[in-house]
């Protein structure tokens, strides 16, 4: 097996490793066999072993160095401020409990608040709209032609009117839940960037 067959082997045997701890392992490999000069053709399996048994040999001196790297973070300091967070967080519960539940009745009650302020408003353009449509159907009661005229356009323009309300609430309720949408996704990118 030549040196490509076999980096092609074990690359394919390391697949499961992480994608920082695998290119480490064939960057050494590529490089090993650069600096010692060996041939394309010759058979690197005779030198390092089959490509199974080396990559088993990989994966656990990776596996090591990180359960090594793991326990080294874990120090006593470490441990203390999770210890020194837990106390904190139970000793503020009192306070902070009662802020939580507040702030969460204040966002449920502007989200009602805005709801309702939507929902009149449509059902104010479709009232307008209704009286539009009464004062154009007026006009086949009138006496007169130019009551006639003078009612079939102001149910007209009345009914134009109700249609803009509704359409210009509509309009303004969907750009309000996209700006509330994309405050959420901005703070949690933030929260991720911090992490």
């Amino acid at each position: 097996m030549n040196k490509t067959e076999f980096l092609k082997a074990l690359t394919k045997q390391l697949k499961y490793l992480p994608k920082e701890d695998r290119d480490d392992a064939i960057s050494y490999y590529t490089e090993y066999f650069e600096d010692s000069g060996i041939d394309e053709n010759e058979d690197v399996e005779l030198r390092f072993g089959n490509p199974k048994k080396l990559a088993a040999e990989i994966i656990n001196s990776t596996t090591m160095k990180h359960i090594y790297e793991n326990e080294a973070k874990r120090s006593p300091k470490n441990t203390a401020k999770i210890i020194w967070i837990s106390v904190i967080s139970i000793l503020s519960l009192p306070i902070s409990l009662p802020i939580a539940i507040c702030l969460l009745i204040v966002v449920l009650t502007l989200f009602i608040a805005l709801l309702a302020v939507f929902i009149a408003f449509v059902f104010s353009g479709f009232a307008t709209m209704a009286a539009g449509i009464g004062l154009f159907i007026a006009a086949f009661f009138a006496a007169g032609i130019g009551q006639k005229l003078v009612c079939s356009g102001l149910g007209l323009i009345v009914f134009a009117v109700g249609m803009a309300i509704c359409f210009l609430t509509i309009l303004a309720y969907v750009a309000l839940v996209r700006l509330i949408v994309l405050i959420i996704k901005k703070s949690a990118s933030k929260r991720q960037n911090k992490e």
